[in-house]
This record gives structure tokens, sequence and C-alpha cells, in this order.
């Protein structure tokens, strides 16, 4: 071979050569750049996640009630101080509340999510609202655990709605904290303790000051309510003290014992029965409640006799219309963050 064809045929091969480098520069920097695009992806669902996550542990957390006034004010309950809006959150988020713009009605907050997940961070604004209808989170619906002894008689407690047989069934008892210390008293409890409507739920503990003041200033009857037979009228009823029931009672609406509610003979109500003190059911006793039963902080549960509630979805609207009960939070919606 000539030397200018020699010449010829090595610059080729350089071309080539140098051809190939770039291009395989060019991939290595297309790879690297398909990895960290990927990762930032994993890292912003990780985060997207998260902070959804939060946000409905945020919700569910919210206490029940008519308006998010108490909420807005913070742990301190003063408005106007720096734990405006400050909620408990899971780890790797934070949330604040903040008034909605707009109209008072229907109340509504707006939850400000922040989460971080690994390297990846998210913010997102939640509209929270209230349940348009009165729905507690179970048939039992406890402010402490606490309150649930041993069941030395019967305890019955029925969610499904024989008047509404489409409608969810209702759980059969609601507390703070986990919800599996209750489910094992359910279990302990054995045949003592019958419910049809599956496990214990999560639920901050129902507002049984706020609904007292409510229902006072609503002018409650503190007698005459009670029949020991026939219809009993639709009331708002308050009983200052324990409330003794040595007979037979009837009743139906709204009943707010400040005290113990203590059962020696047999009592039925329709609606809602509100306990703060708790409840005795003593041996050959009975109490069936259709609608729910409340307990307050400190109460206790004690059922030597014969106890049942069962859902009714009939019986917890009339007791809504005599006096508006609270309503759960719900998320509404999303909205762009600030």
């Amino acid at each position: 071979m000539r030397p200018a064809e020699r010449g010829s045929v090595m610059l080729a091969a350089l071309v080539v050569v140098a051809v190939t480098a770039a291009v395989s520069a060019a991939l290595a920097t297309l790879a690297q750049s398909e990895i960290v695009l990927a990762r930032n992806r994993d890292a912003a669902a990780q985060a997207q996640s998260a902070a959804d996550g939060c946000l409905a542990a945020v919700v569910a957390g919210l206490p029940a009630g008519w308006d998010f006034d108490q909420v807005l004010a913070g742990p301190d309950g003063t408005p106007g101080t720096t734990d405006d809006g400050f909620v408990p959150t899971p780890a790797g988020c934070s949330a604040t509340l903040v008034p909605a713009p707009g109209p008072s009605l229907p109340p509504r907050v707006l939850a400000d999510v922040t989460a971080v997940a690994g390297t990846g961070r998210r913010l997102v604004r939640g509209v929270v609202g209230r349940t348009s209808s009165p729905d507690p989170p179970a048939l039992l619906w406890l402010a402490e655990a606490g309150s649930l002894g041993p069941i030395g008689g019967t305890l019955a407690l029925d969610g499904t709605d024989p008047g509404r047989p489409s409608a969810p069934s209702v759980a059969p008892v609601a507390a703070p904290g986990d919800p599996a210390v209750v489910d094992g008293w359910l279990a302990a409890q054995g045949t003592r303790v019958s419910a049809s409507s599956g496990t214990a739920l999560h639920a901050p503990p129902p507002p049984v000051t706020q609904l007292s003041d409510r229902l006072i200033a609503a002018g409650a009857a503190t007698a005459g309510t009670l029949l020991p037979s026939g219809v009993p009228p639709l009331a708002r009823t308050w009983s200052p003290g324990d409330l003794v029931v040595g007979g037979t009672a009837r009743g139906q609406g709204v009943l707010l014992i400040g005290g113990l509610l203590d059962i020696t003979g047999t009592f039925e109500f329709n609606g809602v029965v509100v306990a703060s003190g708790g409840i005795r059911v003593a041996a050959g006793a009975q109490l069936e409640v259709r609608g729910a039963v409340w307990l307050g902080p400190g109460a206790t549960l004690v059922v030597d006799g014969d106890a049942a509630v069962r859902a009714d979805g009939s019986a917890m609207e009339a007791a809504d219309g005599l006096l508006p009960l609270p309503r759960r939070s719900r998320l509404a919606g999303l909205r762009d963050p600030p």
C-alpha cells in the first residue's frame, strides 16, 4: 500500500474512533440523566404519597364539631396566639390550618401539609369541611378506651339498620388511640359481647361538653320526657346529675346525663344517649338504645344485665332535627398550594 493510501486509512480509523467515543460519551451522559430523572421521579412519588397520607391523617384526627373555630385556635384554645392552626401530624410531615376564604357557611378550613420523604418534599393544600349528615363513627363512641371493663351480662352491638338495608354497617366501638386495644377487649369478652359490624375504629373523642352547652342553651327539659309506657315525646332531655332508672322508662330524641346512667329496671331509648359519667346496667336490668351511645372522659361502662345498641338512621336524623349533632371532618377537595 502506498503511503498516501495508508494515511487515508489511518485517518478514517481515527474518525471512527472519535465518533465512537463521542457516541459512547453521549450515551453515558444520557444514562446518567435517566438515572437522575428516575431518582427524582421516585422521590417526588414518595413525597406525594407521604403528603397525601399526612393530609388523610390530619382530617381523620380533627375533632367532630359544628365549625372549625376550636382547631383554628390551636392547642391553647386562644385565637391570636403563636399556635393558631397547629395540629399534630405523623412523623415526616407538618400541617397548619387556616380559615378558608369566602362565606362562613358551610364551615370549611384549609389544611396546608408539607411532607418530606427521602430526598423529596411535597406541599399539598386540602379543603376540609363537615359531613352533611349525623354520622357518629360507631354505635358506642368513647372519649377513652379505658371506659371498657369486663362484661358480666350481655352486650349486643348491631350495626345493621333494618330500615336501611343498603346503608353501610356502623362500627361497634370508636375511641381515641389504637383500635387494636378495643378489638382485644371485644375478643376477650367472648360470647358476652356480640358485634355484627366488624372491628373498632380510631376516632377523636365525642364533644360531650360542647354538646351539653348547646343542649342547655336550646332549652332542654329536665323532667317529664321519659315515660313508663306509650310513645314518649321526641325531646331534648338533660339530667344535670345521675339518672337512675328503677322501673320502666322510654324516651326518644337526645338525652344527655351529667353523671351516671344507672339502670336497675328497663330503659329503652331511640336517638342519642350521652352519659358523661358512664352507664351501669345492673344484673337483671335491661338497656336498649336504637341510635348511638356516647361516653365522656373518665366514664365507665358496667353491664351485668342485658344491653343492646342498634343502628337506626331514622332515630339519628330525628335527634339531629331536635339539636344539630356534631359532624365529623371530611376532605372536600384540593387546591393549588400557596
